[in-house]
Order: structure tokens, then sequence, then C-alpha cells
């Protein structure tokens, strides 16, 4: 039901990449990770990925590296990329958040009902979900915003992600406990949680496919314009 053209492209580009050389593969690699939703739409990033896997079996053919046909500048060549792509989809961003979050609940749910309570229902305060919402939205965007921006950096800069990922969740644990009413007790009914975000998470997911045959529609190469600029 949610095979898309993404999922091909994922599939195929994973076959070719058995026929790449190490470093070729590390330049694709490097390249990629910069490729988030926030700048790029999935599909885009994938037809991005097979193209320059098609540069790497070209350029060694002619006995060469990637990097002598893209230069050493990676980060430069990245962005043009990414400058010259259709930009991300809001939509995909939306639908990624959601599909994260609903993954999430349905997990810490049905976790604590097998393996801490015994039982589809417990005791607990309703600000346990702020906790739940900060934790998917701080690997959200540390993922898909921050990481990226710092993909190339090397030394301390390359950790800044994590300091900054790890800050704002000892924030969000802060700020949780100082709000928390421990006179304000509800009992959580965990079966209509699970019921409810494993439902989402399958509508979302099938949502996703759709939104990706939109995108997938009408589209050509681009990064082949770059290629012959070099």
């Amino acid at each position: 039901m949610f095979k898309n053209e993404v999922t091909l492209l994922k599939k195929e580009n994973l076959r070719q990449m058995e026929n790449v050389k190490e470093d070729d593969k590390d330049t694709i690699y490097e390249i990629m990770k910069s490729m988030s939703v926030f700048k790029v739409n999935s599909y885009d990033a994938q037809v991005i990925q097979r193209d320059l896997i098609g540069m790497a079996q070209d350029s060694e053919l002619r006995g060469a590296d990637l990097k002598n046909v893209i230069g050493n500048d990676i980060k430069s060549f990245s962005n043009e990329i990414i400058k010259n792509s259709y930009g991300p989809s809001i939509i995909e961003i939306l639908l990624s958040f959601f599909t994260l979050l609903s993954g999430y609940l349905f997990g810490m749910h049905i976790l604590p009902a097998y393996l801490q309570y015994q039982s589809l229902s417990w005791q607990s305060t309703p600000v346990i979900y702020l906790l739940y919402v900060g934790v998917v939205l701080i690997n959200f965007i540390a993922d898909g915003i921050i990481t990226p921006l710092f993909i190339n950096e090397r030394g301390f800069k390359k950790h800044i992600p994590t300091l900054i990922s790890i800050s704002s969740f000892i924030i969000l644990v802060i700020i949780t406990f100082l709000i928390k009413d421990r006179q304000n007790i509800i009992t959580i009914k965990a079966q209509y949680i699970i019921i409810a975000s494993g439902l989402g998470y399958l509508v979302l997911k099938y949502l996703s496919s759709l939104n990706i045959h939109r995108l997938a529609e009408n589209k050509t190469k681009y990064i082949e314009d770059l290629y012959e600029d070099n």
C-alpha cells in the first residue's frame, strides 16, 4: 500500500551504490546528508542521489573520482544543487512530523502497557504529553534543520547539533517538571491512544505516498546541468 516512487528509487539507489567505489560513496553520502526534508523534498533527494551515482560511475570509467568532477568544495556544490532543486514540500514536512509523532505515541503507550503496568490504563499527569510532543519536535528539528547546517563542519562545530539537542531536552524536562501538577492526576486509557495513533500512522503513511506521487509528476532531472558545467 505504501509503495511509491521514493521507495522504488531508494531500492534502486542501494543496488547501484554497490557498484560505486568507497571514496565516491563517502562523497555521495556527505552530499546527501545536507538534503534534509526542510531543503529538498524526498523524491528530488532520491533523484539527486541517483544522478550522483551516475556521475560517480561515469568518472570511474574515465579513471577519476567524483571529487575530481564536482571539486573539493562539497558544501558549495551541495548548496548549488539545493538552490536548483524544486525545494521542500510543506505538505511532506507536516506529514513527516505527524507520522513521527503518531509512531512515538503508539510506542510510548504500548510499551508501558505491557512492560511496566501490565494494564491498558494507569494514573498519570496530562503534562507528560507536553514531554512527548516536545521530544518529537526536538528530534524532528534537530535531524531536519540543525544537523544539516553543521554536516560539513570539523572539530567542535561538528558536535554543536548534539549539544543543542541535549540542552533542549534538558530544558524541556525542567519545564515539564516545573509545571507538573501532582494534584491533577488523570487515568490514561492507553487502548484508545494506541488505536488512534496506530490508525493515524497508517493513514499518514498513505497520505505521504499520495504526496510522493504528486511530487513525482512531470519532474525532470536537474543535476545534469551542474555536471555539464563542471
